[in-house]
């Protein structure tokens, strides 16, 4: 009995068969091993007569014996010798080949041979269809160099799975000197990975190797942050969000270097070239928290028989840093000092926010000062913005202040009373007046976190606020009623959800409030009750007040060189985004240290107060004592509002708190 064989595609795995017949346009192949199926003839790579064989057995022992004289014949084939022989890119087929380099090219066993050893050596051939095709000496280059990056690439694949498996578990991988340049870009681009989660390159490759749900992003996150506190580039979660809100941990030294040529400036010369008056005469101070090193604003209280000149002193930062300086681009992208628990990144160099620019006690100062002229009824007469030099007497903190109108000194006095008379005006106004409460962390011992809530609104605080408001609106109804472009903050009308009894403060749950934001033009800013605001007390600390600081003194100056409609929309929509990132950031780092405070105070019963129900259905809940905001399961919770919550669990790792009710 004669007998066809084949080679055959099966599992994507090339095997020998013979066809045992043809039925239906399909081959009847018995492998040698397994059960006989039908083969169509897409799945051949190539079909030959074998010896003629009496009955099936025989077939299948003769089979098996040639299948082994061809693995003999392959280790005697010179593939290199016949690759040097063909003529390159010329096409050939299987019987071409074995009728110029075999000694017996009609027998079909050393064809299939020839075949499988050209098949294997792709490095030298290349197959189209039924032909192959002798590589170039250049091609045959090209491709061993991408086989040995694909090699590499298997292999360093291998060792960094590897290394991650040991981070996953805990360990810290034990590095070879030839891995450890490896070991380091490993680690680098592990970070990288984390910093930049979905947008990373390496996305699919890292969730992957360290099993990442990437649905879960805060266990995912805080999964790979624990890796890394075991490699040479450890990141805290607080640092991570830094790090994605582009905040800068150093500055450059370019802008080191031009930071130290204003400094050498002379406070008294003035680009804008307005007037500067001399008013170091004038007792002045600061008032600021206890921590503060860069101080912006400053004021002085001054009696001319029936009035009195309160003015407040601006840091004046924009007679050095101005539109064409390069260091206004530089700060531009970085929008405003950031402050967090345990650092402040500000938005210039210390030796100018701490020093050059801050009004510190005992040094002359360039500034802009917004003048108030009050008579003897508390009322403002008049008021006016220029620029001078100021020395500042003393530089008060809250605490001290407070303590000096417990003592009933005139001046404070004096000034709480105008500062209360300007509040009440914005209430009349419609302003949001409510009671708010700070929490502050002491996490000076991480393993033992403090918090002290305390109200704001001190008799200390309460001056500072309103004066910074009030000079705010100075700022902004300057440059509304000279036509004058700048950045005002507005804010649209807010509602009350709820009716109030008379005399009862509404509460953040009680109103429903928009965000303010940037435009061109003053539209009001309803929260707090006035007809316009622009951001210019803090030019130290925010870039929008650099800005409008600009604005005016070019207007001072009669100078026509400003900010077009462009630039200042850029700026201001650049700024909301960054300040928006900066916000969360802030947010985040607050409830991240919160939630590490419950969970060393696990046993701890909180004051809690129901909010509203999400779209998800769970209810957000403001632990009061730590004005934390957290999603609970607590169905039914809005019966009563307030209410006595338990800690069920908590994973300061993952940010995670779930509460019950108190019984």
């Amino acid at each position: 009995m004669s007998h066809q064989y084949c080679l055959f595609y099966k599992n994507s795995k090339l095997q020998f068969g013979w066809i045992q017949e043809i039925r239906k346009n399909k081959l009847v192949v018995v492998p040698t091993q397994g059960k006989e199926f039908n083969c169509s003839p897409k799945q051949t790579e190539y079909i030959w007569n074998g010896a003629d064989q009496t009955d099936v057995v025989e077939a299948n022992e003769y089979l098996l014996k040639q299948i082994n004289l061809v693995e003999k014949q392959r280790q005697q084939l010179d593939i290199s010798t016949i690759h040097e022989l063909c003529e390159i890119n010329h096409a050939y087929s299987i019987e071409d080949l074995a009728s110029d380099f075999l000694d017996d090219p009609e027998n079909g066993w050393h064809r299939v041979a020839l075949l499988l050893e050209i098949k294997n050596n792709t490095l030298l051939y290349q197959q189209k269809k039924s032909d192959f095709f002798a590589r170039s000496p250049e091609d045959i280059e090209k491709l061993e160099e991408q086989t040995q990056k694909e090699q590499e690439k298997k292999t360093q694949k291998i060792t960094e799975q590897n290394w991650a498996d040991l981070l996953i578990n805990g360990s810290t991988p034990e590095v070879s000197s030839e891995d450890s340049e490896l070991w380091q870009k490993f680690q680098l681009r592990l970070l990288n990975f984390l910093i930049h989660w979905q947008r990373s390159e390496e996305k699919q490759y890292f969730s992957e190797m360290f099993r990442c749900n990437l649905n879960d992003q805060s266990v995912a996150e805080r999964s790979i942050i624990n890796c890394l506190k075991l490699t040479d580039h450890p990141i805290s979660w607080g640092k991570l969000i830094l790090v994605r809100a582009s905040i800068v941990l150093e500055f450059g030294a370019r802008e080191l270097e031009i930071s130290e040529k204003i400094k050498s400036g002379d406070i008294w010369k003035n680009r804008f070239k307005t007037e500067t008056k001399d008013q170091r005469y004038l007792e002045t101070f600061t008032v600021d928290n206890e921590e503060t090193k860069d101080f912006d604003d400053a004021l002085s209280w001054e009696v001319l028989g029936d009035l009195t000149l309160l003015r407040i002193h601006i840091a004046d930062v924009a007679s050095f840093i101005h539109k064409s300086h390069e260091l206004f681009e530089i700060v531009s992208s970085r929008i405003s000092s950031v402050y967090t628990i345990k650092d402040v990144y500000p938005m210039f160099v210390p030796s100018l926010s701490e020093s050059f620019f801050s009004l510190s006690q005992g040094q002359d100062r360039s500034v802009i000062t917004y003048e108030i002229k009050i008579n003897s009824s508390n009322e403002i007469e008049s008021t006016s913005i220029y620029r001078s030099i100021i020395n500042v007497n003393q530089n008060y903190s809250y605490l001290e202040i407070d303590r000096l109108l417990n003592q009933s000194d005139s001046f404070w006095s004096h000034l709480l009373d105008f500062c209360i008379d300007l509040k009440n005006k914005r209430i009349e106004n419609g302003c949001l007046d409510i009671d708010r409460l700070e929490v502050k962390l002491d996490i000076s011992d991480p393993d033992h976190i403090n918090i002290n809530t305390v109200r704001e609104n001190t008799p200390a605080s309460l001056i500072i606020e309103e004066l910074a408001i009030y000079t705010n609106y100075l700022a902004a109804h300057y440059c509304s009623v000279n036509d004058l472009l700048c950045l005002y903050r507005n804010q649209p009308p807010y509602s009350v959800c709820k009716n109030l009894e008379e005399g009862v403060k509404p509460t953040l749950k009680d109103i429903q409030i928009q965000p303010a934001h940037i435009g061109l033009t003053a539209d009001g800013h309803s929260a707090l009750g006035l007809a316009c605001y622009a951001q210019a007390t803090s030019p130290i600390r925010r870039f929008v007040d650099l800005v409008n600081q600009n604005v005016i003194l070019t207007h001072l100056s009669s100078q026509e060189e400003g900010f077009d409609e462009d630039e200042l929309l850029l700026w201001a929509k650049r700024g909301e985004e960054i300040q928006r990132e900066y916000t969360i950031l802030e947010r985040s780092l607050l409830e991240h240290w919160k939630i590490k405070y419950i969970a060393q105070n696990r046993d701890k019963t909180y004051s809690a107060q129901f909010i509203r129900y999400l779209k998800n259905r769970k209810a957000l809940i403001n632990l009061t004592e730590l004005q934390l905001f957290i999603e609970a399961d607590l169905p039914n919770i809005q019966a009563t509002p307030e209410f006595e919550a338990l800690v069920e669990s908590v994973q300061p790792d993952y940010n995670r708190v779930i509460l019950r009710k108190k019984e």
